[in-house]
This record gives structure tokens, C-alpha cells and sequence, in this order.
């Protein structure tokens, strides 16, 4: 081959290489969206084909609302997701970033809904409105199915820190 040809096959190949890497991540963010929306969001009948079987969550509040830190398998995590719903009305659910590296998909989130009841502490209270945020990290294992979704959450979330008056200049 001629001095400088084999530039053209390598470039290609490098190019289609990157392509696919890239439709692959934007699958992955995609794919840890919708398991985010219909989780928290109000269709958890949908979640089973996005998980393993063994699929773990973890977000500090657990322990708090749950009495553990952390949900174990596809079927805990599905009836998580009901009461989810059921615990929370007009829910409004935002992305407002994603990233994806390799096997796993980080989301930066709002959250807002109004409480279906008025819990025994009356931390929340029926018909009130609450919003939060926070940072996700979703792990996908080689048949691109998430097996852990790991979380913080706060209240304001990560963005609406930013648009508050006190880091306001």
C-alpha cells in the first residue's frame, strides 16, 4: 500500500467505532431515563424490562421512609415504584442533565409532586406540594440492563441551589 493510504481505512474504522460508542451512550441515557420517569414518575408496570433481576437501589431517605437502605431484586423495586406512586400526586419529574461513560448513566434531577397523605410525624401533609432533587448513577451490566441505581437526594436539588437567591450575585 502506498505510503499514507492506510490513513483513510484507520480513520474510518476509528470514526465508526466512536459513532457506535456514541449511539450506544445515548442509548444508555435514554434507557435510564425512562426507568427514571416510570419509577418515580407513575408507570412502574414498565420497569421490568430495564432491570436484571437482582437490580439494587440505594438513596439515603431509605432508611428513613423504608427501614432499609437499600431495595434488593426486581420485585421489590416494581412494589417500591407502586407506592411511589400511590404516595405522591401530579408528580413532575425533571431531567436536567445527563451523562453516560461506558457502563453507567449519571442523571441530575427535579422532582415535584403533591403528598397523597398526611404521614403519622406530619412531615408531609396531605395535599401539599414538595420538591427535591439529586444526583443518580445507573449501572448497566453487559446485556445493557441496569443493575443498580444509586442516588442522592436533597431538598432544594442540585439545580434549584443554583437559582436561589443565596448564591444569587
Amino acid at each position: 500500500m502506498a505510503k499514507g493510504y492506510w490513513l483513510v481505512p484507520v480513520a474510518f474504522l476509528l470514526f465508526s467505532k466512536c459513532q457506535g460508542t456514541g449511539d450506544m451512550l445515548n442509548d444508555r441515557k435514554n434507557q435510564a431515563e425512562l426507568l427514571f420517569r416510570n419509577i418515580y414518575g407513575g408507570e412502574p408496570s414498565k420497569i421490568s424490562n430495564l432491570v436484571t433481576e437482582d437490580v439494587v437501589s440505594t438513596y439515603p431517605i431509605f432508611k428513613q421512609v423504608l427501614g432499609t437502605s437499600v431495595i434488593h431484586g426486581r420485585e421489590a423495586y416494581e412494589n417500591f415504584a407502586v407506592h411511589f406512586k400511590n404516595r405522591w400526586k401530579e408528580p413532575h419529574l425533571s431531567i436536567d442533565d445527563a451523562v453516560a461513560e461506558e457502563n453507567q448513566v449519571v442523571l441530575i434531577w427535579s422532582f415535584q409532586a403533591k403528598s397523597a397523605e398526611t404521614t403519622p410525624d406530619s412531615s408531609f401533609i396531605s395535599g401539599q406540594d414538595y420538591q427535591w432533587g439529586g444526583i443518580t448513577l445507573f449501572k448497566f451490566n453487559s446485556e445493557g440492563k441496569i443493575w443498580a441505581e444509586i442516588g442522592e437526594e436533597s431538598a432544594p436539588g442540585p439545580f434549584a441551589r443554583l437559582e436561589s437567591e443565596d448564591l444569587a450575585e
